[in-house]
């Protein structure tokens, strides 16, 4: 049986979820999609998903105020885009902590 070696991020991020909000005309929603690249090369085992606004029903949309918006487990990160290294900081500092450290 083949095992894939786990590594640092792999334990760190295992039941994480970062959701990027776009919509089809956003203006930054281009760098939205480049920095959810970004973050899954970076953070491997983060389950990094992007959601279409105008492909989803209403009832799948959390509160969005702007788009692009960033949520970590259902909680807002960002609204807008952070640069790359605020992103992974927060990732770092909220992920798996059951909300504790949400503002």
């Amino acid at each position: 049986m083949n095992r894939e070696p786990i590594n640092e991020d792999t334990r760190r991020y295992p039941k994480d979820i970062l959701e990027v909000y776009v919509a089809k005309h956003c203006f930054g929603c281009d760098e939205a999609l480049r920095l959810a690249k970004e973050i899954s090369r970076e953070l491997p085992s983060l389950k990094v998903a992007v959601r279409i606004l105008e492909e989803m029903t209403e009832g799948e949309l959390p509160e969005i105020i702007a788009t692009p918006s960033y949520f970590l487990n259902g909680r807002r990160l960002f609204i807008g885009n952070p640069r790359l290294e605020e992103l992974t900081a927060k990732i770092t500092l909220f992920s798996s902590d059951e909300g504790r450290n949400y503002e």
